[in-house]
């Protein structure tokens, strides 16, 4: 690799500015992005977000003799300035060059990865069947959340999906990440005089006590069958809860909850919602007349997970062999992520979606 190059373009990288707070610094900083990738023959297209939030997506395309793409993901945002962090430097670790600055790893040093490993390529194979796709989003450090939809549309068009996120601490790539999907519930009881009601009462709160011990249930027995490890496989969380009116003696007629779930595969997440929604469709509290509590939801967050087929698996093989020859140590082998990335929103059953390849 021209370690001189990939330097040169990370410094300029860095000493531009891009924190997500200050959105038309982000549009300086994608611009020199464009500049770059318009040397390497790309056609860079910007997508406008219609709230006006958040400056623009990058879409830079380089096509090959079939309609396939590679579609490689990063960002340019930074959660720090060089104003809080000094402009780029270098300085010696353990006899090691390290690299310092605003973003120096998430994720501008993961652009001057994904830049110069295409240049080398492109060197070498000026001509390719498989294009290649690179989408830089402005505000990833907010969760992109406006181009979530652009993001799974993309997906839909990729033969695989390559995230330049950091690698994890010990160098491992990323060969799965979980999904997360979030639901806003609403029970509608019947409220009374807890002192006078005489049966028409339908206590939503108490509804919503034997919901959550439900989904509790539901959780536990699903991490069982597909044996979810901690952190990585199967949660259910309740971060919110608020109803009623604040008094002893009135029954509470509403209650109001959020509740996080994440899965590592498509299989757990469609067998948490079928588990979830067969719950909240068999309400428990009844009145005398038998009439009972309203439960409604409505999901408000939809991130996919990823995680390799059976296929994916040894080309994550074949990959992290290769980095441990390139960087003279002993292979990690693929790991996976807790939390979720731009690249989640694009994966799909069946496509390949590896992420960390940065530094």
């Amino acid at each position: 690799m021209n370690s001189t190059r990939a330097e040169l373009f990370l410094k300029s990288l860095v000493d531009t500015p891009s924190s997500t707070a200050r959105q038309d610094d982000v549009r300086s900083a994608h611009d020199l992005l464009a500049q770059t990738l318009e040397t390497l023959r790309f056609n860079v297209n910007w997508i406008t977000d219609p709230t006006g939030k958040s400056e623009r997506l990058l879409v830079a395309e380089r096509a090959g003799s079939s309609d396939h793409f590679i579609t490689c993901v990063s960002h340019i945002d930074t959660v720090l300035s060089p104003l809080d962090t000094g402009p780029y430097r270098t300085e010696l670790v353990d006899s090691q060059k390290r690299a310092r600055g605003a973003g120096i790893i998430d994720n501008k040093g993961g652009l001057a990865v994904l830049v110069e490993s295409l240049r080398i390529y492109l060197e070498s194979t000026p001509s390719t069947e498989v294009g290649f796709r690179i989408v830089s989003s402005p505000d990833e450090e907010n969760g992109s959340s406006a181009w979530h939809d652009t993001f799974r549309k993309i997906g839909i068009g990729s033969a695989a999906v390559l995230g330049f996120e950091p690698a994890l601490d010990n160098g491992s790539i990323i060969s799965s990440r979980r999904g997360n999907r979030w639901y806003n519930i609403e029970i509608q009881g019947t409220e009374a005089h807890a002192g006078r009601c005489v049966g028409e009462e339908i206590n939503a709160a108490h509804e919503a006590a034997q919901l959550v011990s439900g989904f509790l249930s539901v959780r536990d027995r699903l991490r069982k069958q597909f044996q979810s490890p901690p952190g990585l496989g199967i949660s259910l969380h309740v971060g919110h809860i608020e109803g009623g009116r604040n008094r002893h003696n009135v029954v509470c007629g509403n209650v109001s909850l959020k509740v996080d779930t994440r899965f590592s595969t498509f299989e757990e997440r469609n067998a948490l919602h079928e588990e979830l929604t067969k719950l909240m469709a068999d309400p428990r509290e009844r009145n005398l007349d038998g009439r009972p509590s309203q439960i409604k939801f409505e999901i408000v967050d939809d991130c996919p997970p990823f995680a390799p087929g059976a296929s994916g698996e040894s080309l994550v093989r074949k990959l992290c062999q290769a980095i441990a020859i390139e960087e003279s140590k002993t292979p990690n082998e693929a790991a996976k992520a807790g939390g979720a990335g731009d690249v989640n929103h694009m994966s799909r059953p069946g496509l390949l979606v590896l992420d960390g390849l940065g530094p």
